[in-house]
């Protein structure tokens, strides 16, 4: 991940003492680094590249399976509407680990995750 990000993921988890604010940065900050964009690209941006739309899928359902937001609630954290989160956890929800491109998301998505229960481990 490069030093750089794990400072900035140290920073994030040490700001924070409520639990579920704490997991919902450190699923932030690891999908933007795992697709290799910017937090406010994320949330702000308006490119249509696949590294953003895959991380806001991940994002949305990570949060979902994670932190049990409701959709509103991820709607209001990535600034997306809220039919626009609902699209996305559909379709990430449903990949098919058959295809090639379905698999490497689902691979990072997993990846994602245990690098975010890790980081929980080490802050706690």
């Amino acid at each position: 991940m490069g030093i750089k990000k794990t400072i900035q993921v140290l920073e994030v988890s040490h700001s924070y003492s409520d639990d579920s604010k704490q997991l919902v940065q450190l699923i932030i900050l690891n999908s933007c680094n795992h697709f290799g964009i910017t937090d406010t690209n994320l949330k702000i941006g308006r490119d249509n590249n696949p590294n953003r739309t895959n991380a806001i899928g991940v994002c949305s359902v990570l949060l979902l399976r994670m932190v049990k937001l409701s959709q509103r609630e991820i709607s209001d954290l990535l600034h997306k509407d809220t039919t626009l989160i609902n699209k996305y956890i559909r379709k990430f929800q449903n990949l098919d680990p058959n295809f090639k491109g379905d698999a490497e998301v689902l691979r990072k998505m997993e990846e994602i995750r245990l690098d975010v229960l890790k980081q929980l481990e080490i802050n706690k």
